[in-house]
C-alpha cells in the first residue's frame, strides 16, 4: 500500500509554497506557549489559574497553567498523534501545575512553602480530589512535587530554557521541560506532520495561529522554525 503524502513515515515533504526565509518573527508568552503545548498533549488547561484570598480582597498566587490529561486520550482514529514521551502510554489521570520561566526552570516559592496553603486552594478550587484525598496529595507536592494513586498522578512542572540543578537536586521527581528540546520541537512536529488535519482551526486564539503560521511558513524545518519564535516572560 501506498502511503500517503503526510505520513511522517513516508519522509515526504509538501513544498507550502513558503520557505524558511519568507518565515516572519514572532512572540509569545511563556505560559502561552507552555499552555499550547500541554494542549496539543491531550490536556485541558486553564492558564493563569488565579488563587485569591479566602476572605477580602486579594490574591494569592496563580498557576501559570493548570492541566488535566485522561487516561484514554487518543487524538485521529486513522493516524493516532504521538504524545511527549512524559505523558504518553500513562493509565492514571494526569494532572500538573505547571511554572514557565523565560529562561531557568523554577518554581516559585508559593508551590514549595506548605504554610502559605496554595496547592491544597488549587487542588480544592478545581476538585480534582475527595476533600479527604487533598491533603496527602498536597503534602506529597510540596515535598517531592509528585503524587501517585493505582488512578491518577499529580505533579509540579518546571518549563524554561535552562536545566536547574539546584531545583533537580531539591526535588528530583518535579519534571524540568525545555523550550528548545521539548516544547517547540513537539509543536512544530505536531503541526508540521498533521498539517492538513490541523489546518483548519478558526476557533484557536491569536497564539496558535501564529504558531501554526509560523511552522508552515518555514515549510518543515526546525530550526529555522525555532529561530522565529521569541518567548517572552520572566
Amino acid at each position: 500500500m501506498k502511503l500517503p503524502e503526510t505520513w511522517p513515515e513516508n519522509g515526504a515533504r509538501i513544498d507550502s509554497g513558503r520557505h524558511a526565509h519568507d518565515a516572519r518573527h514572532m512572540n509569545i508568552r511563556s505560559e502561552r506557549l507552555a499552555h499550547w503545548f500541554f494542549r496539543l498533549n491531550g490536556f485541558l488547561t486553564i492558564s493563569n489559574f488565579v488563587v485569591h484570598v479566602d476572605e477580602g480582597v486579594g490574591q494569592h498566587t496563580d498557576v501559570d497553567v493548570l492541566g488535566v490529561r485522561f487516561p484514554h486520550r487518543a487524538e485521529n482514529q486513522v493516524r493516532p498523534m504521538p504524545d511527549h514521551p512524559l505523558f504518553a502510554g500513562n493509565a492514571r489521570m494526569q494532572v500538573v501545575l505547571a511554572e514557565t520561566k523565560r529562561t531557568l526552570c523554577r518554581l516559585n516559592r508559593a508551590w514549595t512553602e506548605p504554610g502559605r496553603g496554595n496547592l491544597e486552594r488549587v487542588l480544592s478550587a478545581a476538585g480534582f480530589y475527595a476533600p479527604a484525598q487533598m491533603p496527602a496529595v498536597a503534602a506529597a507536592l510540596y515535598e517531592r512535587g509528585f503524587w501517585a494513586d493505582l488512578g491518577s498522578s499529580a505533579r509540579l512542572v518546571a518549563v524554561g530554557e535552562e536545566h536547574n540543578r539546584d531545583l533537580a537536586r531539591r526535588y528530583p521527581n518535579v519534571e524540568q521541560l525545555f523550550w528548545r528540546t521539548d516544547v517547540l520541537p513537539f509543536i512544530h512536529e505536531r503541526f508540521w506532520a498533521y498539517r492538513h488535519e490541523k489546518r483548519m482551526h478558526p476557533q484557536w486564539d491569536a497564539d496558535a495561529h501564529a504558531l501554526f503560521n509560523t511552522v508552515m511558513e518555514c515549510g518543515g524545518d526546525l530550526a529555522a522554525f525555532m529561530a522565529q519564535v521569541d518567548i517572552d516572560g520572566e
